[in-house]
């Protein structure tokens, strides 16, 4: 039978569903530890219901139907009938890496449904699970209304099926008499402004417990009971406290006077009971609350943490009770810990917070709306961006002759203006297209929570993992490169940086090791670190390896500093593993990583301390494609080379500087004693030295690499566009020295200098 399906359709699927899954194992380790939060299980929940959805309309049954009994768990996860655990959470990664196993399979051959033998497995084990009775909750309600949009997304009519009219018949009687409740409650007496489930604020002061004790005196008004002494002490303290604060506020200033008067009728039994009193009380205190700014606490809390926070039970009581598969509460009472009335209380709590969580995440669940460009088409529009740049320099070129040739000056005036004009909207026009090819390392970072949990369960070592600034963006191209070294220095990091739990107990540290990925950026570079407090690298160590592996005598050793020798790792085929081990790469040095980075022309630095622990230091360019930046022309020889301004110090002319120091062509700038090199004779080693004859030549001082280069002239400061070699040009990325080129406006072509490789190299 021939399978009739739009491929490009199914490709954008499948691209998409990739993105997603991976987007959320992240999110599994994540609720792990917090297994209570409904923001993140919501998170989970939506891909997987999408993933089922779009397989059926690809006909790809087994994603189908896979994804659909995942889907279920995770609902029941969700509403709190399953309680998420180890186990659970295995289960789910499991289940995500069939999934992301069917799409590759679908991709090959779309005709390709059935299920393998691990998968059916799978199923079987996942079916097993058995969720606990459920009882109705304020989750009830906002299932409901994930269900009726699901069943609306499907086609279906509601008044179509009598069980739905007929419950939305029994919503709306139970709407007006909820509305005739609150309406009477509301002509009753004034309803309190103050919210246990927020945070108040006066500019940047918390004053949350002084509105706490604001609170406990409106419930008392609202019961008519009075304020035993100790209560009426602290409302005063904070009474006296938000009145300082309030003090430049003329519009509370009465009420505030108002209210320091009658607190002291508070524990006063007849007058909380006056219904005058109490009503003109409230409304002073809810006057007060209003002028601080509440800021919501966060999301539903669960049960057992709401007891807590109570103080009914202890954290080691909650605990005993999540062994068993039953509902918090009923564990608890079952057990004498508490009373069915503490259980009610702290399940309407329970409701107010995910009902408020709820409203919360349906105002901003706003999605923005992206789409798919091939990344073929981005570099192909960045190239012809490159290419308006070298027209511009063209226009410029073409202005230097007309001033020349002395032209009408208003012509020229004018002609600079258009120049002008468009080097600024290059500019912009440079500027998105380089915003749209940068993504957040986030979609790569996202991938090691799952990588390091499994690493860390197979090496049975404890390791607590954090993740900062994923919104740090780089270009795409990048960021792929450089996954496979970020992966090998967290495996390394894992197996060879942090100990075991007795070792580091040993060591006097906790069990558990800490392992950080760090990411930020500045206007050129990323900058990625990767920090563990384990062991450390012992440069004594890498003496030794050295030396009994001749990888250097024994004398340049011994010239190295602590540095160095820790640096001795990137060296091909340097290892100081004392096993080879499966996590780390089956005893591959760290040279893996330097050859990664170097296609993305990125660099790497270690430091270590003895005990302390590592960290490791890439800085990666920001982008790849369509560098524009500034650059000095300056001529040496018979060529014009393009030298990075951001890499200059100073340009001096060689009559103002120190003579020479002997033979070793080196000068002194600074403080520092820095090497002078001549460019044309780096390049032409064969080429006649020109450093007898000093008297016309300038110095470019390149300070941060103990260098000067030794040139014959400065010809301009400007914008270039810096291009890679390509195609039949690809042996010029071997020569040391040079990282690319650039045209100019009369076509010229200028070499451009990697001033850190002429210093390694010329050393």
């Amino acid at each position: 039978m021939q399978y009739d399906v739009d491929l490009d359709a199914l490709q954008g699927f499948i691209d998409e569903s990739n993105d997603s899954l991976q987007g959320i194992e992240a999110d599994f380790i994540a609720l792990e530890g917090d297994p209570g939060n409904a923001e993140i299980i919501n998170r989970i929940f939506r891909p997987v219901h999408s993933l089922k959805g779009n397989s059926g309309f690809f006909g790809l049954t087994n994603i189908n139907k896979f994804s659909h009994r995942l889907e279920n768990l995770l609902d029941a996860c969700r509403k709190g009938e399953v309680l998420i655990n180890k186990k659970i959470i295995d289960i789910l990664l499991k289940g995500i890496e069939y999934l992301q196993a069917m799409l590759d399979r679908a991709q090959k051959n779309p005709a390709e449904v059935t299920f393998l033998p691990e998968e059916k497995s799978f199923l079987t084990q996942v079916e097993a699970i058995q969720p606990i009775a459920a009882t109705g909750s304020i989750q009830s309600v906002i299932t409901l209304e994930n269900l009726l949009h699901e069943f609306l997304d499907l086609g279906q009519n509601i008044h179509a099926h009598p069980l739905i009219p007929g419950l939305l018949d029994q919503i709306e009687k139970a709407n007006i008499d909820l509305q005739a409740i609150i309406a009477a409650k509301k002509q009753k007496c004034p309803c309190s402004a103050y919210s246990p489930d927020c945070q108040y604020f006066l500019g940047d002061q918390d004053f949350s417990s002084q509105m706490a004790h604001f609170g406990l005196i409106l419930q008392l008004l609202e019961t008519k009971k009075a304020a035993d002494k100790d209560l009426l002490l602290t409302f005063a303290q904070a009474l006296a406290q938000v009145s300082e604060a309030l003090q430049g506020n003329p519009a509370i200033a009465g009420e505030l006077a108002e209210l320091m008067a009658m607190r002291n009728f508070l524990d006063d039994a007849l007058m909380m009971a006056s219904d005058e009193y109490n009503t003109l009380c409230r409304n002073l205190l809810n006057s007060v609350i209003g002028c601080f700014e509440a800021r919501a606490k966060g999301g539903s809390a669960r049960v057992g943490e709401i007891l807590v926070e109570q103080q009914l039970v202890s954290e080691a009581q909650i605990s005993a009770a999540l062994g068993q598969q039953k509902k918090i509460g009923e564990l608890l009472i079952e057990q004498g810990v508490i009373q069915e009335d503490d259980l009610k209380k702290a399940l309407a709590i329970q409701d107010k917070r995910t009902l408020d969580a709820h409203i919360k995440e349906t105002k901003i669940s706003e999605q923005t709306k992206t789409i798919r460009i091939d990344q073929a088409l981005l570099d192909n529009f960045a190239n012809s961006v490159g290419g308006l740049y070298i027209s511009l320099d063209s226009l410029n070129f073409l202005k230097k002759q007309l001033e020349t040739k002395q032209a009408n000056f208003g012509l020229v005036a004018r002609f600079d203006g258009i120049v002008s004009a468009l080097d600024e909207q290059l500019e912009k026009l440079h500027a998105n297209i380089m915003s749209i090819r940068r993504v957040p390392v986030k979609s790569l970072f996202q991938r090691f929570p799952k990588v390091v949990r499994q690493l860390s369960s197979s090496l049975a070592k404890e390791v607590h993992f954090t993740i900062i600034g994923e919104e740090t963006v780089i270009d795409k191209d990048l960021l792929e490169k450089i996954e496979n070294p970020l992966v090998h220095i967290l495996r390394n990091s894992l197996d060879h940086g942090l100990q075991g739990p007795e070792a580091r107990k040993k060591a006097g540290k906790p069990e558990q090791g800490s392992l950080t990925l760090q990411a930020r950026a500045d206007e050129n570079n990323v900058y990625i670190i990767i920090e563990d407090d384990g062991m450390g690298i012992d440069p004594r160590k890498m003496k030794e390896v050295a030396m009994s592996k001749g990888f250097m005598a024994a004398e340049e050793l011994e010239r190295l500093s602590d540095r160095e020798l820790i640096n001795l790792v990137f060296k091909p085929g340097f290892s100081s593993a004392e096993k080879v081990s499966e996590v780390s790469g089956r005893g591959v040095g760290m040279d893996v990583v330097m050859s990664g980075l170097k296609e993305c022309h990125g660099t790497i630095q270690l430091d270590s301390i003895v005990g302390k622990g590592t960290t490791v230091s890439l800085t990666v360019p920001l982008t790849k494609t369509l560098v524009t930046k500034e650059a000095m022309l300056a001529q040496s020889g018979e060529e014009t080379y393009a030298i990075p301004s951001d890499e200059v110090t100073t340009v001096i002319e060689t009559k103002n500087i120190i003579p020479l120091l002997a033979e070793n062509h080196c000068i002194a700038y600074d403080g520092a004693i820095l090497r002078l090199i001549e460019l044309s004779t780096f390049f032409y080693p064969k080429a006649s030295s020109t450093l007898a004859d000093l008297h016309s030549k300038v110095v470019v001082i390149c300070k941060l690499h103990g260098i000067g280069l030794l040139v014959d002239r400065i010809l301009s400061h400007q914008k270039i566009v810096a291009k890679e070699f390509g195609d039949g040009y690809k042996k010029l990325q071997k020569v040391n020295g040079i990282c690319g080129y650039t045209i100019m406006g009369n076509d010229d072509i200028i070499l451009i200098t990697d001033i850190k490789e002429i210093a390694e190299h010329a050393a």
